[in-house]
């Protein structure tokens, strides 16, 4: 068989990569699904992956990493165990499942402008809308709760300013004891939390806006949120391996006490609710940017920042956002020009290692602008 021109020499490059997964992962890929495997490694980027594992190597780093350049999986690869604690949960592997935490703003995000685009509800309406009773609820839009210009105080990282003292500890111990909270408890005091700052004059980073939008959506589209983005936005996206049931990952991680915990279930709604896999991740996001989940118009208006959009951070051309819930930390970066994706889940805390870190300097080592 002989190829000649361009396309041929592509088809050429895909089938000698795809030849060499089957053959080095055959034990593992035994079905026709690419991402049923182990691990994923592309010959054509040897060198970097080389750079890129001693790197990880020399860092001690555990979680899941995936990467991909154009259409190709350049890297895709699990690092020690799922559970320090229990060695019968076994290794992380491409497939297994993080809390993900804060990169889930950009699908409750998307489910919002999927319902814009239906003309079921619009940026500039107010969210008095759909919190009658809200005494700011005239002054702060939709848009603002997209792109954290609300004001509001954050339920989460702010919960004695946002509730009540006694309510704040109730809270905070039903965590650490992985209990749940009263159901509701966040839209029940938000009319006594006090604003942060004037509703639409500045960026303030804040999680009671994501839980909001979850509880419109639920509102506008007669879903329940799980309901609303299993139906709209996992199984579109084949996310096989995504769910928003509370702790069911794959993974543990555990803090310097040695405790494994999490926010409480209805309490992260919106904002960081979801359990994913570096692969899901990586489905997610070529159909977010590729125009699959909203209009490629809509999400260019998404993105149309350069600061923080609708559920992602854009800087200097790239788009991303991180995830920390208590043990977990978590970093998804898409960079157009080069049409990179890296992904980081961690089963660690935030503040032993950071995710982010590792995914800029995979981007640094890769040298895409040689390429």
């Amino acid at each position: 068989m002989v190829f000649t021109g361009t396309r041929a020499g592509e088809r050429v490059r895909k089938f000698i990569f795809l030849l060499t997964v089957c053959v080095s992962l055959f034990a593992g890929c035994s079905s026709k699904d690419l991402f049923d495997c182990e691990e994923i490694r592309n010959p054509s980027y040897s060198e970097e992956i080389e750079k890129i594992e001693a790197y990880l190597d020399g860092k001690n780093f555990g979680g899941a990493v995936l990467i991909s350049k154009n259409k190709d999986i350049v890297l895709a690869k699990g690092y020690g165990p799922c559970d320090k604690k229990n060695p019968e949960a076994g290794q992380i592997q491409i497939n297994t499942t993080f809390e993900i935490g804060s990169i889930s703003k950009q699908m409750t995000a998307a489910a919002i402008m999927q319902l814009v685009q239906k003309k079921k509800l619009k940026l500039t309406d107010k969210i008095s809308r759909w919190f009658p009773d809200f005494q700011y609820g005239n002054d702060i839009t939709v848009e603002m709760l997209l792109n954290m210009h609300s004001g509001l105080t954050d339920c989460l990282n702010a919960p004695f300013e946002f509730f009540p003292r006694k309510i704040a500890n109730q809270i905070e111990n039903a965590t650490v004891r992985n209990e749940p909270v009263e159901e509701g408890i966040i839209l029940k005091y938000l009319n006594e939390a006090p604003l942060f700052i004037e509703p639409g004059t500045e960026y303030f980073y804040c999680n009671t806006n994501y839980y909001l939008l979850a509880k419109i959506v639920e509102q506008v589209s007669g879903l329940s949120f799980r309901e609303y983005m299993q139906k709209n936005i996992f199984v579109p996206c084949h996310m096989d391996n995504t769910n928003m049931e509370f702790q069911k990952t794959d993974t543990r991680g555990y803090d310097w006490k040695n405790r494994y915990y999490s926010i409480p279930d209805e309490f992260s709604t919106g904002y960081g609710d979801i359990n994913s896999s570096v692969v899901d991740l990586y489905k997610w996001t070529q159909a977010f940017v590729n125009g699959k989940v909203v209009r490629k118009k809509t999400f260019k208006k998404m993105i149309n920042t350069d600061s923080y959009g609708y559920g992602v951070n854009v800087q200097n051309g790239e788009i991303f956002h991180g995830g920390a819930t208590n043990v977990f930390n978590s970093f998804a970066t898409y960079h157009p020009k080069t049409k990179t994706t890296i992904i980081i889940l961690m089963n660690v805390p935030q503040n032993e290692k950071y995710a982010a870190t590792f995914a800029r300097e995979v981007y640094k080592l890769m040298q895409l602008e040689e390429k």
